[in-house]
């Protein structure tokens, strides 16, 4: 069975989570950083010296880092549908991946944190209006790609909608202003109709600091 370490609500657990629903594989999955901490343990760290989550254990393969981990698993159990057959359709799916880690992920976070994870009267609104900005940017570049696609490596869905998609639906939560980008809007129409997108992302993650904690504590 396929062991997964890391809590629900962790913006690198969630995509591995959806992935593994849409595969349909069983698996166990071990609460594992932030308030549950359990990641500084010599046992934990033999796994991932990094001391982060997720890390996965596939009998007996060891993985950690969340893009390899859905591509590993993309590759294994669903080559031809989430990771392409093709190479070059695979590299570009990747490479929406890859952007989506080095570039998206930053702002994304650090929008998070500085709206979400922080208490409301220790907020920066001049960095929040900055990195809101700067995210916008970005969904630019993504609506004009899926102005010619239904979703981000082309018209089938494949694991480059995984990490985006996530991150994306967590954007459209938080009280930052929105701008309408009627191509990622209806994308994100059509991940929210899949099963394993309604189970594994659109779940509550809170407005603010108190309501992420106490939601972290329910996880199931």
């Amino acid at each position: 069975m396929l062991q997964i370490w890391g809590r629900r609500n962790s913006n690198n657990v969630m995509p591995v989570m959806w992935t593994v629903g849409e595969l349909g594989i069983e698996f166990e999955r071990h609460n594992a950083g932030g308030s549950f901490g359990g990641v500084d343990t010599p046992e934990y760290l033999e796994m991932n010296p990094n001391g982060k989550i997720p890390v996965i254990n596939d009998d007996g393969f060891v993985l950690f880092e969340s893009q390899a981990i859905i591509r590993y698993l993309s590759t294994k159990y669903a080559k031809g549908t989430l990771a392409p057959e093709d190479p070059q359709a695979f590299a570009i799916a990747d490479q929406w991946m890859e952007w989506y880690k080095t570039t998206v992920f930053g702002p994304f976070l650090g929008l998070l944190i500085a709206v979400v994870r922080t208490e409301e009267g220790k907020r920066d609104q001049g960095r929040i209006f900055s990195l809101n900005a700067d995210l916008g940017g970005l969904l630019d570049i993504l609506d004009e790609q899926l102005a010619k696609h239904e979703y981000v490596a082309g018209d089938t869905f494949t694991m480059a909608d995984i990490p985006l998609g996530g991150a994306i639906y967590r954007y459209y939560e938080m009280a930052v202003p929105h701008h309408k980008r009627p191509h990622i809007q209806a994308w994100q129409e059509r991940l929210k109709e899949r099963p394993a997108f309604q189970t594994h992302v659109m779940f509550p993650f809170g407005r603010n600091l108190a309501e992420w904690n106490a939601l972290e504590q329910q996880d199931a």
